[in-house]
């Protein structure tokens, strides 16, 4: 009888074990497939765009693509090319003049084409976006457009939006944003950084040369090449050189052809010719040589060069380095420590890991003595 009763014991207790055993294991097994579930769920921000949208991203995207004129220059800035996914037609056509196309060129080309782009208009391809797997659009639109975009798409359309300035808390706020969005905080800091200081390094500089140089740009850009009368009023590289420029004097704001009258009776003190349009300026220069002869600039041998930093909206580091031609030419003795080519490769390699001065001079440009 004893032993009966000790032997449905053991069973009793065998049978609680196992029954607790098998409740352990279920608790466990509920555990693990809620925390898997959770993972699989990506964490996501909200972040205040440009235009003031509020957008919720993932956090970390691995998968982006960049529309518009802004875009893929600023994440080339923020060394995220290797999270692109796609690109617009027009970046992959190799420029030097458009600096991040001609650095990326090789990782852009192999991309799928999401678009078209380039100056005749942003038109995305709301199809060909939806064909490729990513996470987060930056782009160069208004509000309404990225609303469509982001609606259609059903993926967050994150705005940017630069100024024409050069130091400029617009653009820092762009670098701001985006390492945010991209987890890359400390590249966003690295850039300001590294701007603010070139921006206080050239306002020391010039400050202690006591006295503003005067200083006329032509060949500038603008809906296609110019010739001598094509200049631009606030021209950015002589604001942040603290040279005068003449063409501020005028009611014009912007890029516009200039009276050439005003140029010959302000006599600047240095001529800047942008180098892309030297040869129009020169075809100039053979129709009215003795207009030319009489500029104080090109008697002095004051006429320099200038590296175009326009294509498909600014190239920063391109600009930059101008500011610092334009410095060194009016400014020789503060800024007699400064090669501006030397300095335009150092920006450029701090920008997008290339230097690119050597480049840009074998297609016509230059920072060198120009002979009118």
């Amino acid at each position: 009888m004893k032993k009966k009763i000790v032997a449905v014991l053991c069973a009793a207790a065998l049978a609680l074990s196992m029954f607790g055993l098998a409740g352990c294991s279920s608790s466990s097994a509920s555990a693990s497939a809620s925390a898997s579930a959770s993972a699989s769920v990506p964490a996501k921000q909200t972040v205040t765009d440009m235009v003031g949208r509020s957008v919720e991203v993932p956090t970390n995207p691995s998968k982006i693509i960049g529309i518009g004129s802004s875009a893929l220059r600023l994440i080339s800035y923020m060394q995220a090319t290797d999270l692109v996914v796609g690109v617009e037609q027009s970046e992959q056509t190799d420029a030097v003049s458009c600096a991040y196309r001609h650095v990326y060129h090789d990782t852009f080309a192999k991309l799928p084409v999401i678009g078209d782009g380039g100056s005749k208009g942003v038109t995305p391809n709301e199809e060909a976006i939806m064909g490729v797997a990513l996470q987060v659009i930056f782009a160069s639109l208004d509000a309404d457009t990225a609303n469509a975009l982001q609606e259609k798409t059903k993926i967050p359309v994150v705005c940017l939006d630069l100024s024409d300035k050069m130091f400029d808390e617009v653009l820092y706020n762009n670098f701001t944003l985006m390492g945010k969005v991209l987890g890359k905080d400390a590249r966003a800091a690295e850039l300001v950084k590294y701007m603010q200081d070139m921006q206080a390094d050239l306002n020391k500089r010039v400050a202690a040369a006591g006295g503003a140089k005067t200083a006329y740009a032509a060949g500038i850009s603008f809906r296609g090449g110019h010739g001598f009368a094509g200049t631009e009023a606030g021209f950015a590289p002589f604001v942040s050189a603290g040279v005068a420029n003449i063409a501020d004097a005028t009611a014009a704001p912007g890029c516009f052809d200039i009276d050439l009258e005003a140029v010959s009776a302000a006599q600047p003190d240095y001529i800047f010719v942008e180098s892309g349009n030297l040869a129009l300026v020169k075809d100039d220069v053979a129709a009215n040589p003795a207009y030319f002869q009489n500029l104080k600039a090109v008697q002095n041998g004051n006429v320099y060069g200038l590296i175009s930093f326009r294509f498909y909206a600014t190239n920063i580091e391109l600009a930059l380095a101008n500011c610092y031609q334009v410095a060194a030419v009016c400014y020789p003795e503060q800024f007699k420590d400064v090669d501006p080519a030397k300095k335009m490769d150092e920006i450029t390699n701090f920008f997008l890991g290339a230097p690119l001065y050597d480049a840009l001079v074998a297609e016509g440009g230059t920072f060198g003595k120009i002979e009118l």
